[in-house]
């Protein structure tokens, strides 16, 4: 989903993720093909994340642009664990850059960098897993926002889950607001071949453009 969690790898494990990611916004369709999420975890809490890949965009009327999206590197430090304080609470500070300027001028990732602190909490009960996020995003082009999402999920059996997500973006004035419903399911084929699905649609756009999105993935645990 988009709304990150309080979970890490664990010590020296891997999680890679590995997807097909779709927008389809004002006339124009954009994937992220594949979109490449490193996470590699440093003791149980901390996890170091790199992500990219290439992108392309097809805008109505012309022909497919290709080229290398943004690249994100974060850090995520979880502070209160579950067992112990009743639930996970995390910090996910990161940058969001563009290794090449072609990148935003050719529409294939946004302009400028981006700096977010997001805390993510976490609380299961029972079947039912609940997340939450928010906090921060600087722009070096633009205003700067808030980020938010909840997360609702429910297991279906040992393998199965499915979840529902509200998660948005607005100025720090809450202003010029973006909310998306996306909805996922997540299948656990062995314990290290996961399944990752979700699709989902803008409620609210600024700009009235409101985008249709999907994910399709597989998550690898070593």
């Amino acid at each position: 989903m988009i709304t990150d969690d309080p979970g890490t790898p664990g010590n020296r494990h891997w999680e890679i993720n590995l997807a097909t990611i779709f927008a389809y916004h004002n006339r124009e369709t954009s994937f992220d093909a594949p979109g490449i999420d490193l996470n590699y975890g440093l003791g149980e809490s901390i996890q170091l994340t790199l992500q990219g890949g290439p992108a392309f965009l097809k805008p109505r009327g012309h022909g497919v642009i290709g080229g290398l999206g943004g690249t994100e590197a974060g850090v995520k430090w979880r502070f209160l664990d579950e067992e112990k304080s009743g639930f996970d609470v995390s910090m996910f500070p990161r940058v969001i850059f563009n290794i090449t300027g072609s990148s935003a001028r050719r529409g294939l990732a946004d302009d400028g960098t981006r700096f977010q602190i997001p805390f993510q909490a976490s609380k299961s009960f029972g079947r039912f897993h609940l997340d939450a996020e928010f906090g921060p995003r600087t722009i070096t082009v633009g205003r700067s926002e808030w980020l938010y999402g909840i997360v609702g999920g429910i297991d279906l059996g040992k393998r199965t889950a499915v979840m529902a997500e509200l998660q948005g973006s607005a100025r720090t004035n809450f202003t010029r607001d973006v909310l998306t419903a996306n909805f996922g399911l997540r299948h656990r084929f062995t314990e290290s071949r996961i399944l990752l699905v979700s699709l989902g649609h803008e409620l609210r756009d600024a700009e009235q453009a409101r985008a249709l999105i999907g994910y399709l993935g597989v998550q690898l645990l070593y």
